[in-house]
């Protein structure tokens, strides 16, 4: 099988029913606010008139000479105060475990570009992405041009001709796109009003808004009464010796012209024009001033810190898609003070920096499926909860380090300032982490302080403590199951399929998993998958009762401990046995061994049943022919969290099930926008502490298409999903079924045995 150097096997995206329009029209977007207004500048410029060679400004108008003075005086002041916010915030983020986040300094700058300029994540939420693109970039060029115009009067006199004109109209284009962008979010907060902006309606996110329309508005104001007093009359302005202006020149300020004609022809006299002028403009540098000075606080500061914390995003050495794809692992059981974080100083500088990173968007929350069923959870929430808490007592702890004591008053932050059941409620989903324009990283917070629990305080749900014991007493988490490992394959044997044991001659060692080997109805599809590489000849063996559990239950459940000593019992197993490639059909089991057992030294190549499957069909291997000539049966496709949006992993099914022939159709929240089953961070084993079941939501989404069987690729969204099937009263009025991918390529396979290729 052909495989990339980089250990994946070949993919293309198939052509489904999917809103990719919406990326084309981010793109053009982009390309509208980064490139048009100075293309379009230029343009206007070159098919300018001639005799437009002397036109330029007096930048100090109207106002007094010392003010040019005032100005740059002011300005250092200004940077002292904006700097110490920062700093102020630094000392607290110091508090907590030293980490390094400096490495590969190029691929930082690389996705700093990309996230932080680029604005990456816009098709994320594109009402908001689009209004903050036009926000960004309008005050962008607008200060560009502040400083261009400052390069002028102090250092070379550029903004001359066609250049200043070319100037001239693209700061009106960038004054009209920041205020469109501003007025996109004030009707958002106003008129709109969506419940995640709960969070963001505080004194300083309002204030600011109204702050950045009256910098713009005056702006247009202000220039608009010196074209008044200047070009619109044909005025002498103090450049050189003394320069008369044009009318002409004043149509490349588009607004500031139509303010200006409308002021002299409301007959507006010279001295009126000039106090108004002379009045807004130092209003209008008091506020500018504020607004710079602001940006070392409130949500002002995500200018700064949003822009760091993207530059210092965690990259994993494995291409994990998310911070919460690969836990970091815990290394020092003996000498730890504690395990887990269970207060302030537990966490890391970067874990407390992502605190005041937070401007209270609520993509996180909008996404997050604990919260959208009622749970008390809100990835939102618990990040400002920690903040507070940070603020309060940070002071404190400094000073009580610098004198070498304890702080008696300190609460624990698991358990205390971040509740239990917010710790609890976590499924891992990654949808919070995907949303986040700043890479926030919720995931590794909420695991190590659930670890403190576990380890620390053996406080847990009495589902999740019965099943840490199963893990540790029989290694597996299913309780009450009668399988053993072995049993799914004395069955097949009985039906006359031999499956050889992995023994090193083999080129992929098939991973069963606890699952597809203990519970009865994902046996089903680890038989079919089987069947599948048996049809196809690839060379391949199993563990069979050698096979333990992968140690994903056990890490997300808290307990480090286990996880890392069934880890290494199974990397140690690997290569006793010469394993390099693995197939599982498992997302969990797939994401653990492929991200975090090069942790512990085990690397290999870990691939899913469903890109192994889809390169055997392109290689010929499998011949699939149209099940929906039997079954003409819509089909929807979910996306397991840990397959699609923790490893990128989305063209595979669904190019499968194109060439099973399904009619495949899309529920709205899909690929790396999927809404999880329900089951990841453990939750397979420990339930829903209140509100709708997460499972029970994902089914009513799918029957709301109209499909009537869901096709799944993980085994625990194949149970989550069967148990909504036979719950949700939509999909039991619809008849809805749930099969795994492999299952349905089988049917396809064995189709193609039945009917000749042209009757198909």
């Amino acid at each position: 099988m052909k495989i990339t150097p980089g250990g994946e096997l070949m993919v293309r995206e198939v052509t489904v029913r999917w809103g990719r329009g919406r990326l084309i029209l981010t793109g053009l977007l982009f390309f509208v606010a980064v490139a048009l207004i100075p293309l379009a500048s230029a343009l206007a410029v070159v098919a300018a008139s001639k005799g437009m060679g002397e036109a330029t400004r007096e930048v100090f108008f109207n106002v007094a000479s010392w003010a040019r003075i005032l100005v740059y005086g002011a300005t250092g002041i200004i940077l002292l105060v904006l700097s110490y916010g920062p700093a102020s915030r630094v000392r607290l983020w110091l508090i907590g475990k030293g980490e390094r986040r400096w490495d590969r300094p190029w691929e930082r700058a690389r996705f700093f570009l990309l996230y932080g300029i680029g604005q990456g994540r816009l098709p994320n939420d594109f009402y908001a992405g689009l209004m903050h693109l036009l926000i960004f970039w309008g005050w962008t060029f607008l200060f560009i041009g502040t400083l261009m115009l400052a390069f002028h009067d102090d250092i070379v006199e550029f903004l001359e001709g066609h250049v200043y004109l070319g100037y001239s109209l693209a700061l009106d284009l960038a004054g009209i796109a920041a205020a469109v962008g501003l007025g996109m979010a004030l009707y958002r907060r106003y008129v709109w009003k969506p419940p995640k902006l709960r969070l963001g309606s505080l004194w300083d996110d309002v204030a600011l808004l109204w702050l950045m329309l009256a910098i713009v508005l005056t702006g247009f104001v202000i220039e608009g009464l010196r074209l008044g007093m200047t070009e619109l009359q044909g005025a002498t302005i103090d450049v050189g010796d003394g320069l008369v202006t044009d009318s002409d020149w004043a149509y490349w300020s588009p607004v500031g012209f139509l303010i200006g004609k409308a002021a002299v022809k409301a007959g507006a006299s010279q001295g009126l024009m000039e106090l108004l002028h002379r009045s807004l403009w130092w209003f209008h540098l008091a506020m500018a001033t504020g607004w710079v000075a602001w940006v070392g606080y409130g949500k002002l500061s995500h200018l700064l810190l949003g822009s760091a914390n993207i530059f210092f995003r965690r990259l994993s050495p494995t291409g994990a898609a998310l911070a919460g794809t690969a836990l970091a692992p815990i290394t020092d059981f003996e000498t730890a003070e504690r395990l887990g974080a269970g207060y302030l100083r537990d966490f890391t500088w970067k874990q407390l920096m992502d605190l005041d990173v937070c401007v209270r968007c609520g993509r996180c929350e909008a996404n997050c499926p604990a919260y959208n069923t009622g749970k008390e959870l809100t990835p939102m929430g618990f990040l400002q909860e920690m903040k507070a808490y940070l603020t309060k007592m940070g002071p404190q702890l400094i000073k009580a380090r610098r004198r070498g004591e304890e702080t008696k008053e300190e609460t624990p932050v698991a358990g205390g300032v971040v509740s239990f059941e917010t710790i609890w409620d976590c499924v891992t989903c990654g949808a919070c982490e995907y949303q986040c324009p700043f890479f926030i990283e919720h995931i590794p917070k909420l695991m190590d302080m659930r670890r403190y629990l576990v380890m620390e305080e053996a406080r847990m749900p009495p589902t999740a403590q019965a099943t840490l014991m199963q893990l540790e007493q029989r290694g597996h988490p299913w309780r009450g199951t009668q399988l053993t490992r072995t049993t799914w394959l004395e069955e097949l044997k009985g039906e006359g399929i031999d499956v050889p044991l992995f023994d090193g001659k083999q080129e992929f060692l098939l991973w069963v998993g606890c699952t597809g080997a203990l519970v009865e109805r994902n046996v089903q599809v680890t038989k079919a998958l089987v069947r599948l590489l048996k049809e196809a000849g690839v060379s391949f063996g199993v563990l069979g009762a050698e096979e333990g559990c992968s140690g994903d239950p056990a890490r997300r459940l808290g307990n480090e401990y286990l996880f890392q000593l069934q880890a290494q019992q199974n990397i140690e197993t690997f290569k006793a046995k010469g394993v390099t490639k693995v197939i599982a059909s498992c997302p969990h089991c797939f994401n653990v061994m492929r991200h975090e057992y090069p942790q512990l030294g085990g690397r290999f190549q870990v691939f899913h049943h469903t890109q192994v499957l889809a390169q055997l069909v392109r290689e010929g291997r499998l011949r699939l022919k149209g099940v929906s000539e039997v079954w003409a049966i819509p089909t929807t496709y979910h996306d397991p969290c840990y397959l699609a949006r923790h490893n990128d992993v989305i063209g595979p099914p669904r190019e499968l099930l194109v060439a099973a022939g399904v009619d495949l159709v899309e529920m709205g929240r899909c690929r790396k926008g999927t809404f999880c089953c329900g089951a990841g961070g453990g939750h397979m084993w420990v339930e829903e502490s209140r509100g709708r079941r997460i499972n029970h939501e994902r089914t009513r989404e799918a029957a709301a298409t109209e499909a009537r069987l869901i096709a799944v690729a993980c085994p625990f969204c194949l149970q989550m999903l069967e148990e909504g099937a036979g719950s949700v009263k939509e999909a039991q009025e619809k008849g809805m079924a749930v099969l795994d991918v492999a299952e349905l390529v089988e049917k396809s396979v064995v189709f193609s045995r039945l009917v000749p290729l042209e009757r198909v």
